[in-house]
């Protein structure tokens, strides 16, 4: 009757499938479903087969079995690797009828011996956390802090006290201490209770002056317990020892000028939606107060929150909500009956007992005679195993003896959900890697991380990707760093070969500085001398490389002469050309800036002619033509030929220029451009290099 009453903190045996092992897992709370069934929410643990992890596992129990490798055999070493377990904060819900019995999970323990788990049943033992997310595990256990960051800072020695009484100390205590109450004040316990009394009526009178205190406590009472808080009592004892314990100046000095004093707590900084957000961060994620920080509250300080959760516990709304989580707590369920399990199980195999079945034996301890035999493993392969040994495999997820099937990975298809028996793993195809992955997301992820390659869609093969191009200029101050820091801070071989992982520069920052401190160099000869060295070598000093020609003598090409074409001619030597087709400037021009247009200039539709022609001939007159672009009032009309095409004026620079010719127009040049007209302006830039003379002017008769 007591083996089959399951409560809550019990480590179970659940079966989710009849032909996979035990699940364990360690009972959170029992529920009670709306149809009368009973569910388990539980807390995961992990065997070793149920673990995907990029790296080979080396957990606690290696490091065991090395202190007792000659205590143990290799039968018991293979049994202890079925009673390691891995702790996860993973929780599922599952139902009791599913329970199959109790067994017992501990933390590994360092003094007891490894035999102790094997003598007792169903026994097992953890050491590290999984996390199935992030496929990480960490240890279970605290560690001893141990350096220069975690070491109180003792001041030296000042000898024994004088004879005298007086203590050898020279330091002045108002440099290291501040006082802030002295007993022998001179006044009674009956004069400080009424001070603190005005005190809190003055309080209680501010808040009524203040609007957001009014809304917040709009009852008197309410005020004035806000107004009798501990943060109004230590401000009262603050000023009456700043006034000199003079109660008549510290009365006064409780209303200046500006209005009475207002002394507020975290319980009154704090809004009625901030006070949700705090209690339903506490509901999920406990105290941890830098996760309610960092995911509900990050523009309150981790001060804040914890003077307000002390705070927070003082008041009804705590009681309240404690009450009602009591009530919950007692309606649960602390127990459940669960009866033994009796049905045949799925993968039992026929025939009557003591039946060999074809002859095969076990598969873990070859026997051929068992009152009841179970297939085990692919079917193509048809194992057994015998009834002895298949209990021990539900329990503990391996053979009761090692076996060459076993380390062969043949359970490899029991591993995988229900559904994936017949899946292919994705096998990464870079030389010297081979590793497989089940998804093949996984493996893109993997190519990308480690080998820096890409997934084509479609295609299995990685395609090189290039990875963006990095520099890192370092300072004097940071090679010096990289000496100085110590091994457990930075390991600058790991870093290298592991350029893109972020290393705690905060941690190594703090190192150096506590080691580069005045007195702390004053003091050690030796870490003076280390300073040094290391400041000396991380000065740049410039590297003397060669020229790449002796590089390539060296490294066996023959030094053959050059020959004489491939000797520069000198600049007195080389010939002037009889005439340049592009002769260059004078001078380089200075940068300047053109307006201009790409669009080409729209022509104007021409207006239509009569249909008796012409009027008469086209006027003629002496002189020189007039200009095509009018004046107005002295500035030029360019912008707007250039605007012809529609577009807008663009603004480029000389180096966009072309490379032949570049001209830069003068105030003479202008002038003499408003002179002509459109053609004679496309006729000379057609050819700008040709020279014109200015026309005559002359008459031309028809």
């Amino acid at each position: 009757m007591a083996a089959n009453m399951y409560r809550v903190g019990d480590y179970v045996f659940f079966e989710t499938s009849s032909t996979a092992p035990f699940q364990i897992r360690r009972i959170e709370e029992l529920v009670k479903t709306a149809n009368g069934n009973v569910e388990a929410k539980v807390m995961c643990y992990y065997r070793r087969r149920d673990l995907s992890l990029e790296k080979p596992l080396v957990g606690a129990l290696e490091e065991e079995q090395e202190r007792e490798a000659e205590q143990l055999t290799e039968k018991e070493r293979h049994q202890l690797r079925h009673r390691e377990l891995f702790l996860s904060r993973q929780v599922e819900t599952l139902p009791a009828t599913h329970i199959r019995g109790k067994c017992s999970v501990t933390l590994l323990n360092e003094t007891e011996s490894l035999l102790s788990y094997l003598n007792k049943e169903d026994a097992f033992f953890y050491s590290l956390v999984y996390d199935p997310q992030q496929k990480s595990l960490l240890a279970d256990r605290g560690e001893i802090r141990v350096g220069q960051r975690y070491q109180a800072e003792v001041p030296p020695w000042t000898g024994p006290p004088a004879e005298s009484g007086e203590g050898a100390d020279d330091r002045d205590s108002a440099v290291l201490e501040t006082l802030v109450y002295i007993p022998s004040h001179g006044l009674s316990d009956r004069q400080l209770d009424q001070f603190l009394i005005v005190c809190r009526s003055v309080g209680t009178f501010a808040r009524a002056l203040d609007c957001s205190s009014s809304v917040k406590q709009p009852s008197l009472h309410m005020s004035a317990a806000a107004a009798s808080r501990d943060v109004t009592l230590l401000h009262a004892m603050e000023l009456l020892h700043r006034t000199g314990y003079d109660l008549a100046r510290a009365v006064a000095a409780l209303v200046p000028p500006g209005g009475p004093v207002l002394c507020r707590d975290e319980m009154e900084e704090w809004s009625a939606s901030e006070a949700n957000l705090f209690e339903e961060a506490l509901e999920k994620y406990g105290k941890d107060f830098a996760d309610i920080r960092q995911d509900f509250l990050p523009w309150k300080s981790l001060k804040n929150i914890v003077e307000y959760y002390y705070m927070w516990k003082t008041t009804d709304r705590y009681v309240q909500q404690k009450r009602v989580k009591a009530v919950e707590a007692e309606s649960k369920l602390k127990q459940v009956y669960i009866p033994n399990y009796n049905n045949k199980a799925t993968g039992v195999l026929g025939g009557p007992e003591g039946a060999t079945a074809g002859g095969r034996p076990c598969e873990s301890c070859y026997t051929m005679n068992s009152a009841q035999w179970y297939a085990w493993g692919p079917a193509h392969m048809q194992c057994r195993l015998c009834q002895s040994c298949w209990t021990y495999w539900k329990k503990f997820g391996g053979l009761k003896y090692p076996t060459r099937l076993e380390s062969a990975d043949v359970l490899g298809s029991e591993r995988l959900p229900a559904g994936m028996a017949s899946h292919r793993p994705h096998r990464c195809t870079v030389t010297g890697c081979g590793k497989e992955f089940k998804l093949k997301a996984h493996l893109a992820r993997h190519c990308a991380t480690a080998h820096g390659l890409a997934l084509r869609a479609g295609s299995p093969r990685p395609v090189v990707k290039t990875r963006a191009a990095f520099y890192l200029c370092t300072t004097a101050l940071t090679r010096m760093a990289r000496r100085l820091a110590g091994p457990a801070a930075l390991r600058p071989r790991h870093a290298a070969r592991n350029p893109f992982l972020p290393v705690n520069s905060a941690a190594i920052r703090l190192e150096v500085q506590g080691k580069l401190d005045p007195a702390v160099l004053a003091a050690t000869p030796s870490a003076a001398a280390a300073a040094a060295a290391a400041l000396a070598a991380a000065r740049r000093r410039p590297r003397e490389r060669g020229a790449v020609v002796d590089v390539s003598h060296r490294l066996g090409t023959p030094n053959l002469p050059r020959p004489e074409w491939l000797h520069p001619t000198p600049r007195e030597q080389i010939p002037t050309p009889v005439r340049h087709a592009f002769p260059p400037p004078a001078e380089r021009p200075p940068p300047l800036l053109l307006h201009h247009q790409p669009s080409q200039q729209q022509r104007k539709r021409p207006a239509p002619e009569p249909l008796n022609g012409p009027p008469g001939g086209p006027r003629r007159r002496l002189g020189p033509p007039p200009p095509a672009v009018p004046l107005n009032g002295g500035r030029p009309k360019v912008a707007t030929i250039t605007r012809l095409g529609g577009g807008r004026k663009h603004l480029i620079s000389w180096v966009d220029a072309p490379d032949d010719l570049y001209f830069v127009a003068t105030e003479a040049t202008r002038r003499l451009r408003r002179q002509l007209s459109t053609a004679e302006l496309r006729r000379w830039a057609r050819r700008p290099c040709r020279s014109r003379a200015p026309p005559d002017q002359i008459v031309i008769l028809d």
